[in-house]
């Protein structure tokens, strides 16, 4: 455990943060963080990416729609196909 204090920082307070624990989390300079008030404490976390493998998913999706032949939608229709459209 590292003590450290309440200090004046504009408007508002903050504290430093040791160097050792940001680089535990890779955290750097304007990193998202999460701030959590807790029945003992504050808890100070990296802030989770909801859209994290999203491009590694997208590529592969891509990847096995050029695998893929033909027209992709033969043979799926509804009723706007049936009944609206004129071909």
């Amino acid at each position: 455990m590292i003590k450290s204090y309440i200090r004046k920082i504009g408007n508002s307070k903050g504290i430093v943060i040791p160097p050792a624990f940001l680089a535990e989390f890779k955290l750097e300079k304007d990193s998202d963080v999460e701030i959590e008030l807790r029945r003992d404490g504050i808890l100070i976390k990296p802030a989770g990416n909801p859209r994290a493998g999203w491009e590694q998913r997208f590529l592969e999706a891509a990847g096995q729609l050029e695998e893929t032949e033909g027209n992709y939608f033969e043979g799926i229709s509804n009723a706007f196909d049936e009944e609206e459209w004129t071909w």
